[in-house]
């Protein structure tokens, strides 16, 4: 039996409302953070693109373009997994709960890709956005830690988290649990302290952006064992853990790939036209 937060002192308390008021507006700490870290990411996206001669409109436009794609893919990736019917109504498509971040990853980046090839466009816009990813990722789970989402079992570990505020999304008040949201800001913080450094050092067409989803996917797969928000298929793994494998092979089959091509001799990416 594990016992109640209240018993133990080594868990960390977060006794924070998950949303507040402003005059006549209700937020929610989830909604507020996601837009911060994508300032945040798009800021840090701007200065690699400033780095690297990048037109700043164009990559504005890119972010306006992945934030779109990552919604639309986000909740379709979720509706095809966990309720697959809805995908027949299309009044459902329009849900605001429910959505897979894995679905943002793979559709927001396959609409830049669409927009950078009919453009022209330097892949180096692709390098700028996963630059900023990591930050943009670590600022905009800090709702989900403050609300409770993405909880895995109870735990009293010094890092797991107790919710004693009644809006939390966690489903016993009392006892601490594992938080999602926390590992993800480690994972992406860490992404952040590694790559960035070496940002300038990625110098095949694409690379930093498939060793960025490579490192995420890796991480993700190793967290999601102290998560209970996806599905089990058995073997001690899940939905969200297999994603993570095919997203990681796609990943290194990428990094060969531009590894190849840079061998033989084609440019690191295509120049944006004059």
């Amino acid at each position: 039996m594990i016992p109640d937060a209240t018993a133990s002192l080594g868990v960390i308390t977060i006794n924070v409302d998950p949303s507040f008021q402003i005059g006549p507006l209700i937020l929610a700490w989830h909604g507020l953070m996601i837009a911060v870290g994508i300032i945040a990411g798009a800021w840090l996206a701007m200065r690699f693109a400033h780095e690297q001669g990048l037109q700043r409109d164009e990559l504005l436009n890119l972010v306006a373009l992945l934030i779109l794609g990552g919604i639309v893919g986000s909740r379709l990736l979720y509706l095809l997994f966990d309720q697959p019917g809805d995908l027949l109504a299309p009044g459902e498509w329009l849900g605001t709960q429910g959505f897979a971040f894995y679905g943002a990853l793979i559709l927001g980046p396959l609409a830049v890709g669409a927009y950078l090839w009919r453009g022209r466009l330097s892949l180096r816009y692709l390098h700028a956005l996963a630059a900023g990813f990591p930050l943009g990722m670590a600022v905009g789970r800090i709702g989900d830690l403050i609300s409770g989402e993405h909880y895995g079992p109870p735990s009293t570990l010094p890092w797991a988290i107790h919710y004693p505020d009644p809006g939390a999304e966690v489903p016993n008040h009392a006892l601490a649990y594992h938080s999602g949201g926390l590992y993800e800001i480690v994972l992406a913080l860490l992404m952040l302290a590694v790559l960035w450094p070496l940002r300038h050092r990625f110098r095949w067409a694409t690379a930093l952006f498939w060793a960025t989803v490579a490192f995420y996917s890796a991480g993700r797969f190793l967290m999601f064992f102290w998560r209970s928000d996806t599905t089990d298929l058995g073997f001690g793994l899940n939905l969200a853990q297999l994603t993570s494998v095919a997203l990681l092979a796609v990943a290194l089959a990428g990094l060969a790939l531009a590894r190849r091509a840079h061998s033989l001799g084609q440019p690191p990416a295509a120049e944006a036209p004059s």
